[in-house]
């Protein structure tokens, strides 16, 4: 495809290679796919990478990703981490392709069905949400470009799991591709309940972009609890959008915790369309060093008697940096809804920082709804009181930054999830 206009290196480098790559990308024999790529390929070139010119990205600068990277100092390693959650069903993905023998599919019950988007393309089958020609958001029509793996998770109606599937996606050193364009899509039939764990990790020092796409559609009654790890390398860049679509009586729950990458966004996206429904959207982010971490949500509430609820807790420490963006739409004739919305951020250095903007668009008059943004040090009154009870500095420092998190912790519904996120988190302040 010739050059559209001018365009950031990174945004210019993928039209220029399109042509050449299509022809390796899974599905590129099915017509609707490769039309679907098409579609997204133009639209990303309209759109070019956001920069801070957008008022979505104003806080989040793009320019260390899209003016070029290169990998430096990363370990080579081509051994693959046994995961430390246990469960009995594992999907992993290795440089953005599907790995089976480092998976455990064979034990899911009848009605839960976990595939490869891979597989599902060459096999054929249209699962991907259309409309790319008119997609607002670049690295989402990117992703329907170049988009080369990921999960298929699909549950019939009044199916349940006990256990939590841990979905991981790995990137290793020894490749010269050094971007992963995630695709997975999530289907939950009328009263389903699953339960899924997403990880995202890579060696540090080794620098790539990952762009994960997740769709998810629950028919009405149904439950999804979907967490997440993103740990990535200290190197690399992780841009990563959520759609879910929330009909009558269903819950979404989305958790996730964040102590990874240079750069990391966290885009969630829910559209509330039925009465009874829930959206729960809570996290954690610990970051040092230089990382910078953005969560942006926006949250439809387009039908009457329902509700939404989210709390983030962020940790900064040296020259970090956090970003919270939070909306909460409330369509005309979306009466008797309630939707909160908290973010609270601890800076551990006078040189971290966190940027905040929640928003309430509301347009219904018979709400309940609530916002409150609040960022800080550690509190000089327990710090001094812990110590004259002879608790050392470090200890006390770590005590205050556990209770700092425990609450938001305790949103995570899945027992064993919510002890393994604890357990990452207590890793990281063993630093502090």
């Amino acid at each position: 495809m010739s050059k559209m206009k001018s365009l950031t290196p990174l945004a210019q480098n993928y039209v220029d290679r399109f042509d050449a790559l299509r022809a390796t990308l899974p599905g590129h024999g099915n017509p609707l796919v490769a039309s679907a790529r098409e579609a997204g390929l133009a639209r990303f070139a309209a759109l070019d990478f956001p920069g801070r010119r957008v008022e979505d990205w104003r806080f989040t600068n793009l320019s260390p990703l899209t003016k070029g990277f290169e990998t430096e100092g990363a370990p080579a390693s081509d051994e693959v981490p046994a995961p430390e959650f246990e469960t009995p069903h594992v999907m992993t993905f290795i440089n953005g392709r599907f790995s089976g023998d480092d998976s455990r599919l064979g034990d899911l019950p009848d009605g839960i069905k976990l595939a490869s988007l891979a597989a599902e393309l060459e096999a054929g089958n249209n699962s991907l949400p259309d409309s790319a020609a008119e997609e607002s958001r670049a690295v989402v029509a990117l992703n329907t470009a170049f988009m080369e793996d990921g999960f298929v998770l699909t549950a019939e109606p009044d199916v349940k799991i006990d256990e939590p599937i841990l979905i991981r996606f790995l990137s290793q050193t020894g490749t010269s591709e050094n971007a992963r364009h995630m695709r997975n899509i999530i289907r939950l039939g009328a009263n389903a309940e699953v339960t899924l764990l997403e990880e995202h990790a890579g060696i540090n020092g080794h620098a790539y972009f990952a762009n994960p796409v997740t769709d998810i559609a629950l028919e009405d009654g149904s439950r999804l609890h979907h967490y997440k790890l993103q740990a990535e390398s200290d190197a690399a860049f992780h841009l990563a959008n959520v759609d879910c679509n929330v009909p009558k009586g269903a819950t979404y729950e989305n958790f996730s915790l964040s102590t990874g990458a240079r750069l990391s966004r966290n885009e969630l996206a829910t559209r509330i369309t039925g009465s009874g429904a829930t959206s729960i959207l809570n996290g954690a982010y610990l970051m040092r060093g230089k990382q910078h971490c953005d969560t942006t949500t926006i949250t439809r509430h387009l039908v009457p008697e329902n509700d939404s609820r989210q709390v983030y807790k962020g940790i900064l420490d040296d020259d970090a940096q956090g970003v919270f963006q939070g909306k909460i739409h409330i369509a005309p004739d979306a009466q008797k809804v309630a939707g909160d919305q908290l973010s609270r951020a601890l800076l551990l250095s006078e040189r971290a920082s966190v940027a905040v903007k929640p928003e309430l668009e509301i347009y219904a008059d018979d709400v309940k709804c609530s916002h409150g943004a609040s960022s800080g040090e550690l509190d000089a009154d327990a710090y001094f009181y812990l110590q004259s009870r002879g608790i050392d500095e470090k200890t006390a420092r770590k005590m205050l930054i556990d209770a700092f998190l425990a609450d938001v912790l305790e949103e995570v519904s899945n027992e064993a999830v919510r002890g393994y996120f604890a357990d990452v988190t207590a890793r990281w302040m063993d630093e502090v």
